[in-house]
């Protein structure tokens, strides 16, 4: 049993990737289609890195790091591919099923001018990525020389369409519709002037919301902040 199995109990999924057109994930690219593993992975690794900007002053012996980005996460995969019939499993073409998952994840698109952008699914699981780099490395072959087995590592980069990258990148935008819960003893006035910079719109979200006392509000009320151009 897999680590993801452990984590979400229940009916046996495989690990599956399928390719669509763009990075809005809607259109399905139904030449490269999916792939589904024969044997799902033991782990999933995720790495998370952030990119800061360090300056040290002349005669110091530390420098000041400012945040600058937070990266796309990385997630890397490995499993195996096995034509033997020795696990059970339909003896398969170990090399034709290779192609199969590089058409999917990997072969570039030429009138896209871009690789496939890939969704991974495993049990709860969901990814919308492009994969950065695959390595394939064979390890039981028959006497003519035909693969038997194979183990893939492939690492893939997260992707987000331009519009909704925008939106996460600038959270406290006030060009922006922004949706807040309120927490306990929290204030109307300093929510909105922590998204306009201002204290003098408060009055105006309350009207927008309809709230008859913006004073006592409920802890989880959900209250939204329009842009200021509306």
């Amino acid at each position: 049993m897999s680590i993801i199995d452990d984590i979400f109990p229940g009916k046996l999924t495989k690990l599956t990737f399928k390719a669509f057109t763009d990075n809005t994930f809607k259109k399905e690219d139904t030449d490269a289609g999916e792939y589904t593993v024969m044997f799902n992975p033991n782990s999933l690794s995720l790495s998370l890195s952030v990119q800061t900007e360090q300056k040290q002053a002349p005669g110091t012996t530390s420098s000041d790091i400012k945040f600058v980005s937070i990266k796309p996460q990385n997630f890397k995969i490995e499993f195996v591919i096995d034509g033997t019939g020795a696990t059970g499993e339909k003896v398969i073409d170990v090399a034709a099923d290779v192609v199969k998952f590089l058409n999917v994840v990997y072969h570039y698109k030429s009138e896209d001018h871009n690789s496939p952008n890939v969704m991974i699914k495993y049990g709860a699981v969901l990814l919308k990525c492009v994969l950065l780099d695959v390595n394939i490395t064979y390890n039981l072959f028959s006497p003519s020389g035909k693969p038997l087995r194979a183990k893939v590592s492939c690492t893939f980069v997260s992707t987000l369409n331009p519009d909704l990258s925008q939106m996460i990148n600038s959270p406290c935008s006030p060009d922006i519709t922004h949706k807040r819960v309120i927490k306990q003893n929290e204030q109307l006035i300093s929510v909105a002037n922590k998204i306009y910079k201002k204290n003098v719109y408060y009055i105006d979200v309350a009207a927008k919301n309809k709230l008859n006392n913006f004073r006592k509000l409920k802890t989880g009320a959900e209250i939204y902040f329009p842009p200021l151009s509306k």
